[in-house]
């Protein structure tokens, strides 16, 4: 089943959205109640003022049982007001004086709804005696001069209150519907203000990912994701600029070779250095003497940027320069040099005495790279930066002393050219006494055009090995470990048809052959013609037996191929398109990981131990859980095959980790693994195994989480074994089993 996954850009605005319904929600939930709550009171206000109306009119009335009064001030109270559907006045003793929209009567029924318990002020939404609606019933008691006369009762008709609670949730619902199209409309809005710059960011990366090194971020803000484009720009910067170093190192490697002096060829190697590194000056100097005695510095070549250049007073003078004695500002650097080391200062981290050289000369950061000549410290190739203060690279550094190493060679190999135009000067005099001299400058002159031509190449293959280091790698060790499968596989084939039953009938037949002429006595009469039949039978048995092993070690020679091709193909697709998935078995898995090194096991002395629980099939890409559980089982392997591990056995656990997990725990007695190192054992190139590589765990764990599963080890510390537990997903279509 496809995995659909919904964009940030949704995800954004559906937050955004669902905050903003809440919120409206929490609203109505609380706005509702309390403006119904405000009907209600006005409702018992207004039956409050009837009430307090009909007593001050009709007290002297009723007290005088002049009840033709009440009734007919009841009467016009219920025409002049439509939403009153009843008056009763109630006297103690029960009596009661009804008066409604049919007309009024009087009433002995002594019931709670005209004599309520307490003599407190009632009111409540309930049905009416009176009629078929249900009415808001307000009651309060009538005192007379502090005698409990009795109560009236005001009924109060729900038409106008059920309209106002009508209008009140089409308003409120008209307006929610309003609210949630227009936070919809403003969260869409949001969501792509505030997930543009990061969708950007990442088509940018993709593009570097893809080698365009010339596209940039754009910084449309100033937080973290704006700090966030700019350090992808100066990563992208970096890559870029490690390029063109290498670019220029090869232009200098060509100039060197097709000219005769160096020196000449200097300038525009020196130039193309300058622009590719992205530095202001490049110096050359030439060293006479060594530490601890006075140093001279000379001068070769330098170059400077056109805004340098281009002023009218001349550029800075270099910080590096004459006679520099012990003790002297940068006397320090001298000596890393001519160890062949190379040196890196910033303006704000030097002494007092070099810092105000450098800002002097217009240096803000400096690295010098010894050049070396015939083995011994000739000069320093020195790159400035006036405007930053650049931490520099390691590639930046390599690529330095490349270029150093070049223009070294170059040197001596015009020297070698010097002393032989020398020597052909006096060629005349010297012939016989300087052959065999100028046949060993001949042969350095071919062993330094050879060593010129060599870096030259190997920087040309240089970055194209590197990146096929870490596939070649893995390649091979994952190859590896199938191909001693099948090895194993081969021999038990090889040593099984050496021991063939094949031969035996050969001499059997052999034996017919000589019985030819009385073949039929021989089978009748002779003994070993009368076993000849249960022989034949016997020995179709055993060549049949032969066969179903023959073919049980074919059939795992060509699960192996198969999985190496499988490994092959992953590494081909770049390991950027996921693998076929398919349904398989857990334990199946896990026995042909562990039949791929049954060999080793069986070498090894490791005694297997299975704990399989029942788990569903899982829906995953074979090949990956395969080399993952192999490499699991080859890194137990050596793990236990220690002098100091006499108790040696691997533990295959398999069980389920939650509802859709199934856990496959590898766990070993071996040597284990120190606390320090549980962290750092799935980075790529740690190893601790002498001739390890450090790419199975690395690659391994990376595999899992591009399966939705997960690669993690724990151990108790040297000497107390180890366990690697692979976490898998369980298809929601994959059957229990």
């Amino acid at each position: 089943m496809k995995n659909w996954r919904i964009g940030i850009t949704l995800r954004t605005a559906l937050l955004s959205w669902l905050v903003s319904l809440a919120t409206l929600m929490i609203f109505v939930a609380v706005i509702l109640p309390l403006q119904k709550r405000i009907f209600l009171e006005n409702l018992e206000s207004k039956a409050r003022g009837v009430a307090a109306s009909l007593r001050d009119i009709t007290a002297g009335a009723a007290i005088n049982e002049d009840y033709s009064s009440v009734i007919e001030h009841c009467r016009e109270m219920l025409q002049a007001d439509d939403s009153l559907a009843y008056l009763v006045i109630t006297k103690s003793d029960g009596f009661s004086l009804v008066q409604n929209r049919s007309g009024w009567r009087t009433s002995t029924a002594s019931t709670s709804e005209w004599r309520p318990e307490r003599r407190v002020p009632l009111s409540e939404i309930r049905p009416s005696s009176l009629g078929p609606e249900r009415v808001f019933h307000f009651s309060q008691p009538f005192d007379y001069s502090g005698i409990e006369w009795g109560w009236l009762h005001v009924g109060l008709s729900l038409k106008d209150y059920n309209r106002s609670v009508a209008t009140l949730y089409q308003r409120t619902g008209l307006l929610a519907i309003i609210c949630v199209v227009v936070s919809m409309l403003g969260s869409t809005v949001y969501a792509r203000w505030l997930v543009g710059p990061i969708l950007d960011l990442r088509r940018t990366v993709q593009r570097v990912a893809g080698g365009d090194l010339s596209v940039r971020a754009s910084i449309q803000l100033s937080d973290e994701l704006g700090s966030l484009a700019g350090s992808v720009n100066a990563m992208t910067e970096a890559l870029l600029r490690r390029d063109q170093i290498l670019a220029t190192v090869q232009f200098a490697a060509q100039q060197f070779l097709s000219t005769a002096d160096w020196l000449a060829a200097l300038k525009s190697v020196l130039a193309r250095l300058g622009d590719a590194a992205g530095v202001n000056r490049v110096e050359v100097f030439e060293v006479n003497g060594a530490p601890p005695d006075v140093m001279e510095l000379h001068p070769r070549a330098a170059w400077f940027a056109p805004a340098i250049a281009g002023d009218l007073a001349p550029p800075p003078r270099s910080a590096l320069h004459g006679a520099i004695e012990p003790g002297a500002p940068f006397y320090g650097w001298l000596e890393p040099l001519s160890r062949n080391e190379i040196v890196t200062a910033l303006l704000r981290n030097g002494p007092a005495t070099e810092r105000a050289l450098l800002e002097q000369a217009g240096i803000q950061s400096i690295i010098v790279v010894p050049i070396r000549v015939d083995g011994l410290w000739w000069g320093s190739l020195a790159l400035c930066d006036g405007v930053h203060e650049r931490a520099w690279s390691s590639a930046e550094r390599d690529s330095f002393r490349a270029a150093a190493d070049m223009l070294g060679a170059a040197i001596a190999r015009q020297r070698v050219q010097d002393a032989l135009v020398e020597a052909k000067k006096n060629l005349e005099q010297r012939v016989e006494d300087r052959t065999h001299e100028l046949r060993e400058q001949v042969e350095a002159r071919a062993r330094a055009h050879a060593a010129l031509a060599e870096a030259q190449h190997q920087l040309v293959a240089a970055s194209r090995q590197a990146g096929m280091a870490e596939v070649a790698t893995g390649v091979l060790h994952n190859v590896g470990n199938v191909l001693n499968s099948i090895n194993v596989s081969a021999t038990v084939a090889q040593e099984r048809l050496q021991r063939s039953e094949v031969t035996t009938l050969v001499r059997a037949m052999s034996l017919l052959r000589e019985h030819a002429a009385d073949l039929p006595a021989y089978l009748t009469t002779d003994p070993k013609g009368r076993s000849w039949p249960s022989f034949v039978q016997q020995l179709a048995e055993q060549l049949a037996r032969e066969r179903d092993e023959l073919l049980a070690e074919h059939n795992q020679l060509a699960r192996g191929v198969d999985h190496i091709k499988e490994i092959v193909a992953m590494q081909q697709s770049y390991a950027q398109v996921s693998g076929l998935t398919e349904r398989l078995s857990v334990a199946q898995l896990v026995d042909d990981a562990l039949q791929m090194n049954v060999a080793g096991l069986s070498r090894h002395g490791i005694h297997v131990e299975r704990h399989y629980e029942p788990v569903p099939d899982v829906v995953v890409d074979k090949h990956k859980v395969l080399q993952i559980l192999v490499n699991l089982v080859h890194n137990a392997k050596y793990a236990m095959d220690v002098p100091e591990v006499t108790r040696r056995v691997l533990r295959i656990e398999i069980a389920l980790a939650g509802p859709q997990q199934v856990r496959i725990v590898v766990r070993d007695t071996g040597v284990g693994i120190p606390p320090e190192n549980l962290t750092r054992i799935f980075s790529h190139g740690f190893t601790t195994r002498k001739g390890g590589h450090g790419f199975g765990l690395h690659s391994g764990a990376n595999a899992a989480r591009e399966m939705g599963g997960q690669l993690t080890a724990a151990s108790a510390g040297a000497g107390h074994g180890a366990a690697f537990t692979l976490l898998l997903p369980i298809s929601l279509e994959s059957p229990a089993s």
